[in-house]
């Protein structure tokens, strides 16, 4: 059912208050690996039982100004993609073009959408559409859309290309805007550091001890994501990064491919808790955060469900941030992509009849590998010539939004109540989120075939960890 009926007041394109330098950005392999636009969409609930329409319109105003200025220091999210003539590689052309802005008004209210966090095919309006350009430099790295409800709520649909930064640098983006256009001092934000040259120099450093030979992606041996999925059926994907091109031209948004469904799973604190205090118990572990525990959950649910044969290979996969990672540090400030995968494989049958702290400790021995050596590695093996995708149900991608800093994005009208993620390239990717409209609680976002959702449901909420002396329902 089309719930939301939008009027769209304004379309601008907002650029830097202050012209930068042109330059470009040449993007590392982590960049290129998926430069399509991931969409969020932030709800706010109205602070007033009524909110006036002129404070409202005040508020996008100040959003709007706010806007120009972060992008003085966030000048490559005003730029546009471009190829390198040479390379054939995609480079970020950092022209002061803009970002697209919209602001729209609609008659319904926050509350006619229930669970806001839950994926609705209506949030795709929430987000600017773009028409069909005919070449890649003609369209927006950052898109904006600004939604006023008639209870006065405001949602905020923001759109980054993944070339542009990770989420780690999304969120730092969003914050530097927020906490500007709620009328805190610039001067407190600290400077993001968009070059990639200190990234490129570690990997091909000519100095580098372990030089590169191999051709394909299959015999770099020393990085273990890939060679954990060498058993796993694959798919060739073009090497060249003008395969984009397409694809990025259009940068609509991403409909879930035919069959699946966009399911938005809840686990209580609780629940989560337990099954910390009798992991680390029974594993004697010496630690162990809520995403381990959710990571292990999540992959174990979803293999049950998909009723693989037991004699299966599957693969777990993870990004890991590795700023802090290599030597010397890429420092917190690098906005650009810094995530790697780390990798876990086993048998269908060996994670089904394993407890839940021995999960666990495959996920802690697969961070423990994410080195300086590591990571320098990954990134070659992305340049190499061959390129491969493997099957989606041998394996299970799992991201973690849990420490994005959610509270940190007030624009002057409040905190973020809920947020919903739009469908992303690979809808199958699990994202762990805050469940914002639940103190303490917790969301897994996923994309599973209809086929499947009743027995990810029933998996996710009664699967029972006995072997660890516990038994939990997910809530």
């Amino acid at each position: 059912m089309d719930l939301i009926k939008l009027t769209l007041k304004e379309t601008v394109t907002v650029k830097p208050c202050e012209q930068s330098d042109r330059k470009t950005v040449e993007l590392s392999g982590l960049d290129r690996i998926s430069p399509s636009i991931l969409y969020t969409v932030f709800f706010y609930k109205s602070q007033m039982k009524k909110e006036l329409s002129s404070e409202a319109e005040n508020h996008v105003e100040r959003a709007k100004r706010s806007l120009q200025k972060v992008l003085v220091s966030w000048y490559p999210a005003a730029g546009r993609f471009k190829f390198n003539e040479t390379t054939g590689k995609l480079e970020i052309d950092c022209n002061d073009e803009g970002v697209i802005f919209v602001t729209a008004v609609t008659d319904l209210k926050l509350e006619e959408l229930c669970c806001l966090h839950e994926y609705k095919p209506c949030y795709e309006k929430l987000v600017p559409k773009l028409p069909e350009a005919n070449d890649i430099s003609e369209n927006p790295l950052v898109v904006v859309q600004i939604t006023m409800f008639s209870c006065g709520g405001i949602s905020i649909g923001f759109g980054g290309s993944h070339a542009l930064f990770d989420g780690i640098g999304a969120f730092k983006f969003l914050a530097s805007w927020a906490h500007i256009s709620s009328g805190k001092d610039d001067s407190d934000l600290t400077l993001p550091n968009h070059s990639r040259d200190a990234l490129l120099h570690k990997i091909y450093s000519p100095n580098y001890s372990r030089p590169i030979t191999a051709s394909s992606i299959y015999e770099q041996e020393h990085i273990t994501a890939i060679q954990d999925l060498y058993g796993l059926p694959m798919q060739a994907v073009a090497s060249d990064d003008r395969c984009w091109e397409t694809a990025l031209s259009q940068f609509g948004q991403i409909d879930p491919r035919g069959g699946l469904v966009l399911v938005t799973l809840s686990v209580k604190k609780e629940a989560i808790e337990t099954w910390k205090r009798v992991s680390i118990e029974k594993g004697k572990l010496s630690k162990c955060s809520t995403f381990d525990v959710l990571c292990a959950h999540v992959w174990k649910a979803r293999v049950m469900a998909l009723k693989l044969h037991p004699n299966t290979n599957i693969c777990l996969q993870f990004p890991v941030d590795s700023r802090s990672r290599l030597r010397p540090p890429l420092g917190e400030n690098f906005s650009g992509n810094a995530f790697v995968l780390a990798s876990v494989s086993c048998l269908v049958r060996d994670l089904l009849e394993e407890p839940l702290h021995c999960t666990i400790q495959r996920i802690h021995a697969a961070k423990n590998v994410i080195t300086d050596e590591y990571v320098k590695l990954f990134v070659m093996a992305l340049e190499s010539s061959d390129k491969f995708f493997p099957s989606m149900r041998e394996l299970t991608i799992i991201t973690d939004w849990l420490r994005f800093p959610f509270d940190a994005l007030d624009f002057g009208w409040g905190k973020v109540s809920s947020a919903a993620l739009l469908a992303t390239p690979v809808p199958e990717t699990a994202f762990l989120m805050l469940n914002l409209e639940e103190s303490g609680g917790f969301l897994v976002r996923i994309g599973i075939g209809q086929q499947h959702v009743d027995d990810l449901i029933n998996s996710f909420n009664n699967l029972n960890y006995i072997s660890i002396g516990t038994s939990s329902s997910s809530g």
